[in-house]
């Protein structure tokens, strides 16, 4: 009787607590933030009344605590209408609840809006169509902007070539880079590296930047695509004539390192505006619309915003003083710009560094609940960035976002513990319309940080991966472990504009992390010159990771990735239809990279494997049902299923119709007499993926979307023409034109000005003892001559103990055939066995090949210093079969220290 009393009285002093008022602070667009914020609307006097911004909000709040500590929850509620951010809203400790007594910021659903824009107006047609309105502000210099919004829609900025619809997604098209243009001179005449911001385009390419004043080429745009990334650029100069572009800062990566057609397209010119959806904004203050069919500028609502980002929350984390206890509910913010710095900028991937409209930095508890950001001009959504915990962002939208969505952590490895971000969670979030500035951006990005969970997300309408988990590459240290990606459907990605990428997309050592009950769908990468649309991807070192109950369909290339990693396992997973292949794994190592069991594999096209190594033990695939549609019989890297088995591999694993319900429509309901559970797969509901909730909540998630419309194929790279003296380029610096290969052990491979055959300048290939290879290092020419005459000369010069192999292959073979080679030890110069020449040492010998492709022998010619040439015809080819030349290799073979000298190459092929 005793305890029931008790448990009576406890009861009666929950309710009681419950029931506690909260105290109130009232804001609305019209109130004052001199009054106190305790009346909703104003009192007659008109001396008191509601707050006006979020602003008045924290320091009526801050009032409160300066008369005592807070004893019940504080709720700012925020009455429905427009609220003007002229700066980002600034949290810091001293504005924080405790868990007795929280801060929440509540407005009402979808109507309590806070913008950073400014609308525009004033515009009339001219006779050619274009619609124009005059800007006294940016004609002063006081204002400028990068992005503009018309009716809610973002307006591609003169561009060219043209951006092509689909459906509400612009994708871009290009140009292509003709030449590097590695080497200038500055203001004192000495060489200057412009390998990574300059690049030679086709003249008529870049017609629409001539006669530009000097404000209009700085404000002109080049946006480069380096496979999986893109930067931005300004230009410093440009010559229309012979194709000379110089920016004025560098992008992640050498022009032309990554595609012999690299692409790239021009913003922000006035000659290129004349396409639907444009503008051009002119210094003189003229801004100019093409506007979309239907469209009546003259009412339409033009929105551009010089505001950054909307909130900052500002914690201590290192001094131990957090922002802390903190909801905001049901708060909207739309429209912060953009504006690219002055040297441009570029990532190396996922966008890293770039920012967010909300950040937020030493927090504990906050959470941002029914939220939505949007129309940002180059910024994430969120980021939980240093030093926070237990946060949450749940049932908010982000979407038409310069970047990607949510980031998490960071992309380096904080030393004190209490300064790195663990334990957040972003559940139940609609994700839509990213990249749209920086395509590379992620949907959700988890840099070093642990113990995440990202669930139930739906992400879609994004140029590069949905979820980016981990950033150390290969085996490196890390933090990020234990993350949870779960239940979330990933689809529509890539449009055809990047590539390498996947929805699910890993990195590094991840130790407990799970990839579990997702839906992936429609991942559409850039496949001509860069490759790589995939559905889960474990990239390099991804170790420890366990992917389970995933639905994987409609990929351009593979559903599932392991570039290299250890002690993977893919289980239970549904993946269908890959278009050129279904599964890939390479760079086997000396360990268990995955265990790939109990997995439904069914394909109407391409092939089952993409691999770089047959039937090899540190893959283990068991227990897999496999299904060709097309009715072509299952090919296991060149092998039957009995052979295969044979190598140990899929022992278990049967070949037979899983029998979906419909999977033309994408039901992949197993029916009743499914073979599936003859291999233990165990099925799962995949429609639990995605959001949850209200259908007015999830109905959000439901939009059409167009077909993709991949860019026509770029022309074919201009044949391989090689005419380097090295006299462009500073001592000291490596080929431009060439790729060395090194150990970094004292090996190099450098420009010198101490020895040339001719002009000042030549290569130096310097050996040293205790490499790993003896064919470290070597200087790799690639090229593709298919027919015709491949020619090569050069001058070579050996010093004492150097030992020279030249050799030419064909590598688009497996393995690769060997057409002309020849090797000097000791002066002597042989073929195969046989000595064709003696050669000085410490002097400039001239060498010239000639190889007829499809022929069986080939011709060289040695000039010795002071003599005539001599030539040595019907030399033999290393393989008979060798037609094709792609490769052209100078090797050091020596096993100990040495020097020798190359000058003067020419690579050519005459047809």
């Amino acid at each position: 009787m005793r305890t029931l009393s008790c448990l009576l009285v406890l009861a009666a002093v929950v309710v009681l607590c419950s029931a506690l008022p909260a105290a109130t602070i009232f804001v609305a667009p019209n109130g004052r933030d001199g009054w106190s914020g305790s009346l909703q609307t104003a009192n007659r006097a008109g001396t008191d009344g509601p707050v006006a911004s979020l602003t008045g909000a924290r320091d009526a709040i801050r009032k409160l605590k300066a008369a005592g500590p807070l004893t019940e929850p504080v709720v700012v509620k925020l009455a429905p209408g427009a609220y003007k951010l002229q700066e980002p809203f600034v949290l810091t400790p001293e504005d924080s609840g405790t868990a007795a007594a929280p801060i929440t910021y509540q407005g009402l659903p979808d109507k309590t809006i806070f913008t950073g824009g400014f609308k525009i107006t004033g515009f009339k047609r001219g006779a050619d169509g274009i619609w124009r309105t005059q800007l006294p502000e940016v004609a002063a210099g006081k204002r400028y902007f990068e992005q503009l919004w018309i009716n809610g829609y973002r307006g591609v900025r003169a561009c060219s070539p043209n951006m092509v619809r689909m459906g509400d997604t612009s994708v871009p098209r290009y140009f292509y880079v003709k030449a590097k243009h590695p080497y200038g001179t500055d203001a004192s005449g000495a060489p200057v590296d412009l390998s990574r911001r300059a690049f030679r385009a086709n003249p008529e390419d870049l017609a629409d930047l001539k006669g530009l004043s000097p404000d209009q080429l700085k404000d002109a745009n080049v946006v480069a695509y380096h496979a999986w990334e893109v930067s931005r650029h300004r230009i410093q100069s440009v010559d229309p004539d012979t194709g000379t572009v110089i920016l004025t800062g560098n992008a992640p990566w050498v022009f032309q390192w990554l595609s012999p057609n690299q692409r790239y397209h021009i913003e922000n010119v006035p000659a290129a505006l004349d396409a639907p959806g444009e503008w051009y904004l002119d210094r003189d203050g003229t801004l100019s619309v093409i506007p979309f069919a239907g469209q009546n500028m003259a009412t339409a609502t033009v929105v551009a915003s010089e505001l950054d980002h909307f909130v900052d929350l500002k914690g201590d984390a290192l001094a131990g003083q957090y922002v802390e206890h903190v909801t905001f509910r049901d708060l909207d913010f739309a429209f912060c710009g953009y504006v690219l710095a002055p040297e441009g900028h570029g990532d190396g991937q996922a966008a890293v560094t770039v920012p967010a409209a909300v950040m937020v930095d030493g927090a504990r508890n906050v959470t941002f609940d029914a939220c939505r950001v949007q129309h940002t001009g180059g910024a994430y959504g969120l980021w939980f960035r240093t030093g926070c915990r237990d946060c949450k962002v749940q049932e908010s939208e982000f979407r038409d976002l310069g970047a990607g969505g949510i980031k998490i952590g960071e992309a380096i490895i904080r030393p004190d513990p209490a300064e790195q971000t663990h334990a957040c969670v972003a559940d139940n979030n609609l994700i839509t319309g990213g990249g749209r500035t920086f395509p590379g951006a992620i949907g959700v990005w988890i840099g070093q940080s642990s113990d995440n969970q990202i669930t139930h997300n739906d992400i879609s309408d994004m140029f590069y991966s949905g979820v980016s988990v981990g950033w150390s590459w290969g085996y490196r240290d890390t933090i990020a472990k234990r993350n949870k990606i779960e239940f979330n459907h990933i689809h529509h990605l890539g449009w055809g504009v990047l590539s390498d990428m996947g929805a699910v997309y890993t990195l590094g050592i991840s130790d407990g992390t799970t990839v579990s009950n997702n839906v992936i769908h429609d991942v559409w990468s850039y496949d001509k010159y860069g490759w790589g649309g995939l559905g889960l991807y474990n990239d390099e070192g991804s170790t420890h990771i366990t992917m389970e109950n995933n639905l994987v369909y409609d990929t351009r290339d593979m559903t599932y990735n392991l570039h290299y990693g250890k002690e993977n396992t893919v289980r239970n997973n549904l993946f269908v239809g890959g278009r050129d292949y279904q599964l890939q794994y390479s760079r086997i190592e000396p360990h268990l990279g995955f265990t790939f069991e109990n997995n439904i594999v069914y394909f109407k096209s391409g092939d089952l494997f993409y691999a770089k190594a047959l039937g090899d033990r540190k893959m283990v695939f068991n227990k897999n049902l496999y299904w060709d549609a097309s009715g072509k019989p299952l090919d296991f890297l060149g092998l039957t299923l009995e052979q295969w088995q044979a190598l140990g591999q899929d022992k278990d694993s049967i070949v037979a119709d899983p029998k979906f319900k419909d999977p033309d429509r994408h039901d992949f309901t197993l029916l009743p007499d499914s073979p599936a559970p003859k291999i233990g797969f165990k099925p799962f509901d995949y429609t639990k993926a995605g959001l949850y909730g209200d259908p007015t909540w999830t109905g959000k998630a439901r939009r059409s979307f167009a077909a993709v419309e991949f860019a026509p194929d770029p022309p074919p790279p201009p044949p391989f023409v090689l005419d380097d003296g090295f006299e462009e380029q500073p001592a000291g610096s490596p080929p431009v034109y060439g790729t060395a290969n090194l150990e970094h052990r004292g090996d190099s491979i450098t420009v010198t000005d101490k020895v040339a055959a001719s002009g000042t300048k030549s290569l130096k290939f310097t050996d040293v003892a205790g490499l790993q290879y003896t064919f470290d290092p070597h200087l790799v020419y690639t090229m593709d001559y298919q027919e015709g005459t491949a020619r090569c000369s050069f001058d070579l010069r050996l010093e004492e103990g150097a030992m020279v192999w030249h050799e030419y292959r064909d590598w688009s073979v497996n393995p690769y055939l060997v057409g002309p080679s020849l090797n000097i030890v000791e002066g002597k110069v042989r073929v195969g066995e046989k000595e064709v020449v003696q050669v000085p040492v410490g002097q400039w010998v001239h060498y010239e090949i000639e190889a007829k492709l499809g022929q069986p022998t080939w011709q060289l010619s040695v000039t010795l210093p002071g003599q005539q040439a001599q030539r040595f015809a019907g030399l033999p080819l290393g393989s008979e079969k060798w037609k094709k030349l792609t490769w052209v290799g100078f090797v050091s073979n020596a096993n100990g220290p040495s020097v020798f000298y190359l000058d003067n190459v020419k690579i050519r092929n005459d047809k």
